[in-house]
């Protein structure tokens, strides 16, 4: 299963609100690791979207599952990970056991896109 999306990052808000909304403690120290706004604003629109891109490859669209049960990490390699948990969890094993979800975002001034792959 694929998950795809795109998100046009003028339409994304790093504030704390919105960054508490999303992401847990690990997420929001990455994105705000940078004084460079428009680099944290990047990161934040393709945290955003990657985990709408997460939910589609699940089959449950934007909404259907708690944002902070996806969690972006980065292996040591630099890649992009995902750990799910609680309901997103329970989803992945019920609908596709055994199967890890795998992710790549990239993001420019003006766009994130993100895909997740189930396999």
């Amino acid at each position: 299963m694929v998950g795809i999306d795109i998100i046009d990052i003028a339409r994304v808000t790093d504030d704390e609100k919105f960054l508490e909304r999303i992401a847990n403690e690990n997420e929001i120290a990455y994105i705000t690791q940078t004084n460079d706004k428009s680099l944290r604003r990047q990161r934040t629109a393709a945290l955003f979207s990657m985990k709408e891109s997460v939910m589609k490859a699940l089959g449950v669209g934007l909404g259907g599952l708690s944002f902070k049960d996806i969690e972006l990490y980065h292996k040591p390699s630099g890649q992009p990970a995902v750990n799910l948990k609680g309901e997103a969890e329970k989803k992945l094993q019920m609908d596709f056991p055994n199967k890890q979800v795998y992710v790549s975002l990239s993001h420019i001034k003006d766009v994130a896109v993100t895909i997740a792959i189930i396999q």
